[in-house]
């Protein structure tokens, strides 16, 4: 770490660069289009360039000097049949590891259009932008709606989602969502593989800074992504999303070769907030680099569990006063 410390501030000024000029090359692409339409094929292909050479940049400035993908022509094709892409959310460097190898839409928050700079980049992809309802019911509709049109329309990119919601360390796959598999479409697992050298890529509980700069301080980091066979679904599973979804993840898990945890986003809400407070309270936390977590003599079971109910209770406790 120590020694590659000096070569942060030069990757971080060519990382702004990369994001500044993928800004500049996808907002010249897109000038002019309405991005509900198909773009013309120059200039799709021009976001693909732009966004997939800008993309590798950034990679090899964080260190993945060999990123690899397997299993292509499973994910041509799913773009032929209008198949939407199901991957397992590692870490934040996801994003960057498959605009570059696959240049897909995805399903997203529509604020990320306002992101400073990178946001005119992101707009060229053709994301999905979540809907804003209040009614969960109408949400539904919006989105099943939304995934088949996106699926129906030849010329518009293939779209990939997240089904987890949010980030897992790669070590497990959390519970899947639905949202992605209620419109009954055919489905392209694709497979998020990071390898811990020295250092986790996978999103945990450290501070957003130190594991950039843990990150950026390695001299080289591994990630795989491998598209599986298309996921044709049956009748049973189109009826049923529930039942879509826990098929699919069983795949992604044995192939991945890591366990099921049954285990819900709650959005980053107050449930969240009382479960880091009562972790931190137990001293339960990750270690500096990422690969594991530690804890107190005593504050885990023999089965290396802990029973949050009295540190939840505790953190409340603070709270209240």
């Amino acid at each position: 770490m120590v020694v590659m410390l000096p070569t942060v501030p030069v990757r971080i000024v060519l990382i702004a660069f990369c994001v500044i000029g993928v800004a500049i090359c996808n907002s010249i692409a897109i000038a002019g289009c309405d991005l509900d339409k198909p773009l013309p094929r120059w200039r799709r292909r021009l976001v693909e360039l732009s966004s997939q050479g800008f993309n590798a940049a950034i990679l090899r400035c964080a260190g993945f000097w060999w990123p690899r993908v397997k299993g292509l022509q499973h994910w041509e094709e799913g773009k032929r049949i209008g198949a939407i892409g199901i991957f397992n959310h590692v870490s934040y460097c996801d994003a960057f590891v498959i605009v570059w190898a696959l240049c897909p839409a995805g399903l997203t928050f529509a604020f990320t259009t306002d992101i400073p700079v990178l946001g005119k980049g992101i707009r060229a992809l053709q994301n999905i932008y979540v809907p804003k309802e209040k009614d969960k019911d109408k949400q539904r509709v919006s989105m099943v709606d939304a995934l088949r049109k996106r699926a129906s329309t030849p010329g518009m990119p293939p779209l990939v989602i997240a089904p987890e919601g949010t980030l897992a360390d790669g070590r497990c796959l959390l519970s899947f969502k639905t949202g992605g598999f209620v419109a009954g479409l055919p489905i392209v697992p694709i497979l998020f593989r990071y390898k811990l050298t020295g250092h986790n890529p996978g999103w945990g509980v450290i501070r957003p800074y130190w594991h950039l700069l843990r990150l950026m301080t390695q001299f080289y980091n591994h990630v795989e992504v491998e598209c599986l066979p298309v996921y044709h679904p049956s009748e049973q599973e189109r009826a049923d999303p529930q039942l879509y979804a826990a098929n699919v993840r069983k795949l992604m898990a044995k192939h991945l070769d890591v366990p099921m945890v049954d285990q819900v986003w709650w959005g980053g809400g107050a449930a969240d907030r009382s479960i880091a407070m009562a972790l931190e309270a137990a001293g339960v936390k990750p270690s500096y680099d990422g690969r594991s977590v530690v804890a107190p003599p005593g504050v885990l079971d023999a089965k290396g569990r802990l029973d949050l109910t009295p540190w939840l209770e505790k953190a409340e406790g603070k709270k209240s006063r």
